[in-house]
């Protein structure tokens, strides 16, 4: 069967199962993961790669909006879902009626979601966050007894978790081990007050794999399970499960000194054989990449060149053989990684992936498939 003609994504779920199941090896026994699927599960595809974790075994599910957490309802996900960034008393009816998991910082919203639930004859399940220096969402630690003690008491509300996020667990281990020592003012505070917890999440990838004393009973997995690994935490063990093509929809052998793309950017040292892809910003691959891209195309990088446009962009292939209209290029995958183009854009890996729009199409190969 033919893939989709101008550009496509390959999604390997049957590669997400494994990247969890080599992320749990590393992780003491009973320790719950949380697969976080926001943003489209970072481009890779909310519904499809959910249902596939869920089924793998992975013991929640975590997104950023009650839109997403809906969405994964109506889909039929069952497992817990989180919801982590912050939400608003608009939304409290619909997070409630959905049975979504809610991070909250203040006592104010917990009050609204106490109301929705009384309303709709429901409880609602809460974690407690805390800023232990992020400084996006998040009680302050010392104040986080008063506000756990107040949350705890109202109608239909249980608060099962307390909660903080790292902000460079990956790199700055002062600053981990700061915001670890912080966390831990907040938890001596809460035992002092008499709460407990049922869940005590702290890590997100980096620091699930890099600080064990961070990983409570309960993680956070991101970046990992789509198996992007840019400082190699998990030494191979994880592979990624996308793959981005776009095929060649014109060809022009161009003489030295002729300009290619809008605005002239890039100028021929010498003749050349310019490719072009039928795939541009409009579909996510970034303007940033003008001139700073490569792509694999018949068994050899080509660099991008000229200013990527909106639904196409430019490839040198002069030395590279056989290219002809409909040939396919990698754009990202097992030799063009997301590290990579994130090195060479000025961003990070989350970023490559996420700005993937929906007007290209995803191919999923499920588990059970025998794809080789």
């Amino acid at each position: 069967m033919e893939p989709y003609p101008r550009t496509w994504l390959e999604v390997d779920l049957r590669v997400i199962v494994a990247n969890l199941a080599a992320v749990r090896n590393r992780l003491p026994a009973g320790t719950e993961v949380a697969l976080v699927t926001k943003a489209d599960a970072y481009g890779h595809g909310l519904v499809p790669v959910s249902r596939a974790a869920s089924r793998a075994g992975a013991n929640w599910i975590a997104v950023a909006t009650v839109q997403e957490g809906i969405a994964l309802r109506d889909a039929g996900v069952l497992r817990p879902v989180m919801v982590m960034s912050p939400i608003l008393a608009v939304e409290a009816d619909q997070a409630v009626f959905y049975e979504l998991d809610l991070f909250v910082e203040s006592t104010k919203m917990a009050m609204s979601l106490s109301e929705a639930a009384t309303k709709l004859g429901k409880r609602v399940s809460l974690h407690l966050k805390v800023d232990t220096g992020l400084h996006r969402f998040g009680c302050d630690p010392k104040k986080a007894a008063q506000i756990a003690t107040e949350i705890s008491r109202l109608p239909n509300v249980d608060l099962v978790g307390i909660a903080q996020h790292f902000a460079d667990s990956s790199q700055d281990s002062e600053y981990t081990n700061f915001q670890l020592a912080s966390f831990r003012t907040a938890l001596v505070g809460c035992k002092e007050a008499g709460l407990t917890f049922r869940f005590i999440q702290m890590a997100n990838s980096a620091g699930a794999i890099k600080y064990p004393e961070s990983r409570g009973n309960l993680v956070r997995i991101g970046i990992l399970g789509y198996g992007i690994d840019p400082f190699n935490l998990m030494d191979g063990e994880v592979r990624p499960a996308m793959s981005w093509f776009a095929r060649v929809t014109s060809l022009r052998l161009l003489p030295e000194g002729s300009k290619v793309g809008y605005s002239g950017t890039f100028t021929t040292e010498r003749k050349a054989l310019v490719a072009t892809l039928g795939v541009g910003y409009g579909d996510g691959y970034g303007r940033n990449l003008s001139n700073k891209g490569e792509v694999f195309i018949q068994g050899r990088r080509a660099p991008v060149i000229g200013l990527v446009c909106m639904d196409q962009m430019m490839v040198d292939v002069s030395e590279v053989p056989g290219v002809e209209i409909g040939t396919v290029a990698e754009l990202l995958g097992t030799h063009i990684m997301a590290p990579e183009l994130a090195r060479a854009g000025g961003t990070n890996s989350h970023e490559v992936v996420t700005r993937i729009m929906t007007r290209v199409p995803r191919r999923y190969h499920y588990p059970g498939s025998n794809k080789p």
